[in-house]
């Protein structure tokens, strides 16, 4: 079986790395692609040393006269989204949208958008558009989904990526995220419906199906982490039920299978902490949910240390790893017993198992990290911060965690409250059988120790099942359909 998996950015590939290397062991060809155009890091050098598994380079846009069009309409779709509940309080994700939907209607021109009105000169901005869209009612708004639903229907396969799904001839095609904001990805599901070809969306992130857009044209599967995942593809982005596939998260395959490599001792003297005290650590979040922390984590210690029991336990400051630069010119000799860890790409993984296990609670505002403090069954904390709203409560994922909704991390509303949840981690009072029982039921459902990748890929295998005629044999039959896409107009 050959299967053709196209990533908008190579750095998704290390979601589903043992997924990729077990189905090419299994004997299938695995095609990697990327779209033309990007500037990406290199694919892992052990996957494409693998001899059935390579790399090429897939069309970054269409080639006709749709090509902005299907792009500028999408993204306003997906800003139409959150006007609706439950995604009306986010603000800053529906800011977001709506940017990214003036980027692609003016051709990249424009980011922003704002006028005056005519009548009072008062000016209109981001969510004032909004307000007046959401005016015409319950009523105009079915009428505006429907539109766009049907406006997205008219959207014709591209004859550019026709041919170059025709060249690859898979047996199956994957493709994530599929919910970028303004989808290109979509024009690939178009075109392999017309030429036959299964689909599948396997969702790398715990945020996917909520902070982005939605999915315009439907794949034949869509895999997910949990049952909360099914039923956010269910409910927001209309995928039948029956053509779900929870399997948990085989990103998370390798972390489970890591041991700590070094002492206690031997850690803590590496970011110059005394190892005789209990250790805390902060993981950072991305810069959009959290913009620059720096100022707030140095609160946060000021904040802490106000506790006896807190006064001289180490602080190990975790950066997200796309904001490592700012972080390394922070001075923490202000402080007594903190550190950072300031890694390379290569050992981040084990750096973050090795931090989480020797520590006693870790703290975030919103990370995937949390989720991987719980695989390793340390407690975490987290603290309604003014000035994150957006990131926090603004998100439907961040509650998914909470233990007030069945979750494992305890939310704090002030510094009085967080300061004794973290005293009484470092005491050792926390549940460590809730941390087993969400860990399980959020990112492996079939078990804490049965790996995810073997999961999907059978569920990968079970797509490519014969359905009466052979793929090569739609391939040629829809050869031979007339193109329903125009060629792009020449300028004269």
């Amino acid at each position: 079986m050959k299967i053709l998996f196209l990533l908008k950015v190579s750095t998704h590939v290390r979601h589903f790395e043992s997924v990729i290397e077990l189905l090419a062991d299994r004997g299938h060809d695995v095609r990697l692609a990327t779209p033309q155009g990007r500037d990406e890091v290199p694919l892992p050098a052990r996957l494409l040393a693998h001899k059935r598994i390579s790399h090429t380079v897939a069309p970054g846009r269409r080639g006709d006269d749709w090509n902005d069009a299907a792009h500028a309409l999408r993204a306003f779709t997906d800003y139409v989204r959150y006007l609706e509940e439950p995604f009306l309080p986010a603000k800053k994700l529906r800011t977001r949208a709506f940017r990214n939907f003036v980027k692609a209607a003016t051709g990249e021109m424009q980011t922003h958008a704002s006028a005056n009105c005519p009548s009072c000169g008062v000016k209109i901005v981001d969510d004032d558009l909004g307000r007046m869209i959401l005016s015409v009612g319950s009523v105009g708004m079915r009428n505006l989904n429907d539109l766009l639903r049907r406006a997205e229907s008219a959207v014709p396969s591209d004859a550019r990526h026709e041919a170059f799904l025709r060249a690859e001839q898979p047996d199956v095609m994957l493709v994530t995220p599929l919910v970028s904001l303004g989808s290109r990805e979509a024009d690939f599901v178009t075109s392999a419906r017309a030429l036959g070809i299964p689909v599948g969306l396997p969702v790398f992130s715990w945020d996917n199906l909520t902070t982005k857009g939605i999915i315009h044209v439907k794949p034949d599967r869509v895999f997910v982490w949990n049952d909360v995942q099914k039923d956010e593809a269910v409910r927001y982005h209309d995928i039948v039920a029956d053509d779900v596939s929870v399997v948990g998260a085989p990103r998370f395959d390798e972390f489970f299978a890591l041991k700590p490599t070094t002492t206690r001792e031997a850690f803590c003297a590496r970011f110059g902490l005394d190892g005789a005290q209990p250790l805390l650590t902060y993981l950072c979040s991305s810069a959009f949910v959290a913009g620059s922390e720096v100022e707030f984590v140095q609160l946060w210690i000021d904040e802490i240390r106000k506790h006896p029991g807190l006064q001289s336990c180490g602080i190990l400051i975790r950066p997200h790893p796309r904001t490592l630069r700012e972080w390394r010119s922070l001075n923490v000799s202000a402080w007594r017993n903190v550190g950072v860890t300031v890694f390379s790409g290569a050992e981040a993984d084990q750096l973050l198992y090795d931090t989480l296990y020797h520590s006693a609670a870790a703290v975030g505002l919103n990370t995937s990290a949390q989720i991987e403090a719980g695989i390793v069954g340390r407690p975490v904390y987290t603290i309604l911060a003014p000035g994150f709203e957006g990131g926090q409560q603004g998100t439907l994922h961040f509650t998914y965690l909470l233990a007030s909704n069945g979750g494992f991390v305890e939310v704090a509303a002030t510094f009085d409250e967080h300061r004794t949840q973290l005293a009484d981690a470092v005491a050792g009072r926390y549940d460590e059988e809730r941390i087993r029982r969400f860990v399980q039921k959020f990112v492996r459902p079939a078990g804490l120790d049965t790996p995810v990748a073997p999961l999907m890929a059978d569920a990968i295998e079970k797509m490519a099942k014969p359905r009466g005629v052979s793929v090569v044999e739609r391939l040629i039959r829809a050869s031979r359909r007339p193109v329903r896409s125009r060629p792009r107009a020449q300028k004269p």
